[in-house]
């Protein structure tokens, strides 16, 4: 029976208290993307293909975000247990400096190579047009979205979990109104189809970013820092955080380029194969939304708890996550098969993508408990706990010697349907648990970043 220092019921329901807001607003951030697809999905495959191929490049700049952010986060958390402050604003600074110089770099190839980066992903001229349209309005948002993750993160880290959910409530309400009326030509707008999904999801990102900066700012939470107090850092303190952040960034790199080149074999075996993998990528990520608070409030818990000195809290923690979250992933993957014909009625495709779709959703149920069970450890607990590296080595591993070449070999020797091309690349997921099981439980990723 697991021990904890705290009461069994005082942990769970710390854990709940961050858990849920997290999760609330995973499920209101994924609702955007769910909506878009069931929207532009009333209107054609072509429409399915370009957004899905489009939000790929997006969906790259958000888990790198994510890995800046996200490592920064794990010192703010630390910190917090430690009640330095000073700290907590530095980086705060440093993760909107990097994050901004990022999206820098993706608003570039957004705005001015949108067609060239299409291009990679299809050969199918329509879906070039369409998607090229949705990056250039979707790229100015990028900065934004910077700021956002940066305040997100760092008030998730020292608990203020609510503050995030509440502006992720405005951007995606404001999003569906927006689809809804540029999308079909509603209240005398005309019907801008792709376009109109593109200008409302730039729209709703702006909105979300200044609703969460006037929160911060106007009620003074600890983040309100003036320009001096947040870039005011020295030297050695960026570079003792780079030391233990720069594995995060390139883990998260190096995972989302992998995940980009699975995307790029997908749609080079069709249309209708990259029309049924955004289909069920979504649906995935809906399924996924109850776990990502349990993994960003453990994180939370076990960063705070060692910064405190509390370490056998922070390993018990990780031992409660990961069983607790393997129970519910099996729950996850049998609804997603038992409700593949109810889901896939919503959508208006052809019977080849249909068939797709269906399959592929059996093989994302199969293998659902691998992935969360690998991001628990790895991005909640490893990660949490400051064990960086280990987490980087196990990703670059897993994806670019095992999933990356078990793609190409499937899809294109083999010549082997999309569905089966998935289950070949999943995997990657087995040695990663192979591997990353036997590191919790070495306690070797319990360190304290922040000791004097």
């Amino acid at each position: 029976m697991l021990k904890f220092s705290e009461s069994q019921k005082s942990f769970l329901g710390l854990l709940f208290t961050l858990a849920l807001p997290i999760s609330l607003q995973n499920l209101l951030t994924c609702s955007m993307s769910v909506i878009d697809i069931l929207m532009v999905g009333q209107l054609h495959e072509t429409a399915i293909a370009a957004v899905g191929i489009a939000n790929q490049f997006v969906f790259m700049f958000i888990v790198i975000q994510y890995g800046i952010h996200s490592g920064v986060s794990i010192f703010t958390a630390q910190y917090w247990g430690k009640k330095e402050m000073g700290r907590i604003k530095h980086l705060s600074g440093m993760g909107i400096l990097v994050g901004l110089s990022v999206a820098g770099l993706f608003s570039y190839v957004a705005l001015v190579l949108p067609d060239n980066l299409m291009s990679l992903f299809s050969k199918d001229e329509a879906v070039i047009r369409l998607g090229t349209g949705y990056l250039r309005i979707v790229g100015v948002s990028f900065a934004f979205s910077a700021v956002i993750f940066s305040f997100m993160s760092n008030l998730r880290s020292m608990g203020f979990v609510k503050v995030p959910m509440v502006c992720s409530m405005v951007a995606v309400t404001l999003n569906i109104i927006l689809n809804y009326i540029l999308i079909f030509g509603k209240f005398g707008f005309p019907a801008l189809g792709v376009t109109g999904a593109a200008i409302a999801t730039c729209t709703a990102k702006i909105v979300e970013g200044l609703v969460m900066a006037g929160i911060i700012y106007g009620k003074r939470y600890p983040l309100a820092a003036t320009l001096k107090e947040m870039f005011s850092f020295d030297r050695s303190f960026f570079t003792r955080v780079l030391a233990t952040c720069w594995p995060v960034f390139l883990n998260e790199l190096f995972w989302v380029t992998g995940i980009s080149l699975y995307k790029l074999v997908y749609a080079r075996i069709g249309t209708e194969s990259i029309a049924a993998v955004n289909i069920v990528a979504t649906i995935e990520e809906f399924m996924f939304i109850p776990f990502f608070g349990i993994f960003h409030g453990g994180s939370i818990m076990i960063g705070n708890s060692i910064g405190a000195g509390r370490e056998q809290t922070a390993y018990a923690y990780g031992k409660f996550l990961l069983a607790s979250q393997l129970v519910m992933a099996m729950a996850a993957g049998a609804l997603m098969i038992l409700s593949r014909e109810f889901v896939l009625s919503f959508y208006n495709i052809s019977p080849a993508t249909y068939e797709n779709a269906y399959y592929l959703m059996l093989v994302s149920g199969l293998v659902l408990w691998t992935k969360t069970t690998n991001f628990t450890n790895i991005v909640s607990v490893l990660r949490g706990g400051g064990d960086t590296r280990f987490g980087f080595f196990l990703d670059l591993t897993g994806v670019w010697c095992i999933g990356v070449p078990m793609a190409f070999f499937a899809a294109f020797y083999l010549d082997l349907p999309v569905y089966w091309v998935m289950a070949l690349v999943a995997v990657e997921e087995l040695f990663k648990l192979g591997v990353g099981i036997p590191r919790f439980f070495s306690r070797k990723w319990i360190r304290n970043l922040v000791e004097a």
